[in-house]
């Protein structure tokens, strides 16, 4: 399996530890890494770590490739480690990466200090209507602009819309006004979309969950989620025996950015223990 080289920002702020494992943050299915610089920012001011923000094969500014499956995005993060002597990470992850932190975490153990995931738990769960949900919407946002408008003024036109939602319309607007550019007087994303969810449906995303961790681990949830209900963080937590999950009240699967301080607040908590209890 060949690896690729990926697109990433580092944030490091006057109070970084260089003695702190730095912190790998890793974003969603569809999203790219432009979207979480505020958060990102902040984790590293709160947390006193250094900080990667990667985006993965096939998303934001990082190379297109026929071949993308869960298991080439896990050696693209595995060489950006080895590359920059990266001897043992945190990772932060939302959503669909944190599949990829786990499997790393499982064949590296001592690599991995600790592991944040958000709305997820370790294995993604096949979820075909909201794939094809999240694509549809993005694609129907090319048809509100007319093709005769500069790249800068579809932008404005996103990110005005942006101003006008709700707050998951806000940063999902956000994220279609940076994927956004023009070829051919024509708009289209710089992020393929379709492609990226034809590999979804193949199940390209989705491993059979698999091993037994001892890593401390923070899930973070929305209420009433449907990717990490009771039920399976209770089976989740027979194979990941020293997991925690809290949950942020009034926010939904893009929690990470609707309570953007209260995230970075529950995070710099978690790793700054050094034990943790299963259950906040």
């Amino acid at each position: 399996m060949e690896a690729v080289e990926l697109a990433y920002d580092v944030y490091e702020s006057s109070n970084a530890n260089s003695n702190l494992p730095p912190i790998i943050f890793l974003h969603g299915l569809f999203w790219n890494k432009f979207v979480y610089r505020g958060l990102v920012r902040k984790l590293g001011q709160a947390t006193n770590r250094k900080i990667y923000s990667l985006d993965l094969r096939n998303h934001g500014e990082s190379p297109f490739c026929e071949d993308c499956d869960i298991y080439l995005m896990c050696e693209d993060v595995k060489r950006f480690m080895k590359e920059r002597n990266l001897h043992r990470v945190t990772f932060v992850c939302h959503s669909f990466s944190s599949t990829i932190a786990y499997l790393i975490a499982l064949e590296k153990p001592d690599a991995v200090e600790k592991l944040v995931l958000v709305d997820q738990l370790p294995f993604l769960d096949f979820q075909a209507e909201s794939a094809h949900l999240q694509v549809n919407v993005q694609n129907r946002i090319l048809g509100i602009l007319d093709p005769a408008m500069s790249l800068g003024c579809a932008r404005a036109k996103l990110l005005q819309l942006a101003e006008m939602g709700t707050t998951g319309q806000k940063w999902f607007y956000k994220k279609a006004a940076y994927d956004l550019t023009k070829v051919d007087e024509q708009f289209k994303w710089r992020t393929d979309f379709n492609f990226l969810l034809n590999k979804y449906l193949q199940r390209a995303f989705t491993p059979k969950p698999v091993g037994h961790s001892e890593h401390e681990i923070l899930i973070v949830r929305c209420p009433n989620s449907i990717s990490v209900p009771d039920s399976k963080f209770a089976a989740a937590l027979r194979h990941n025996p020293n997991a925690m999950l809290v949950t942020l009240e009034d926010t939904t699967h893009i929690l990470i950015l609707e309570k953007l301080d209260k995230f970075v607040e529950v995070v710099k908590e978690f790793l700054d223990e050094k034990n943790n209890r299963t259950e906040k």
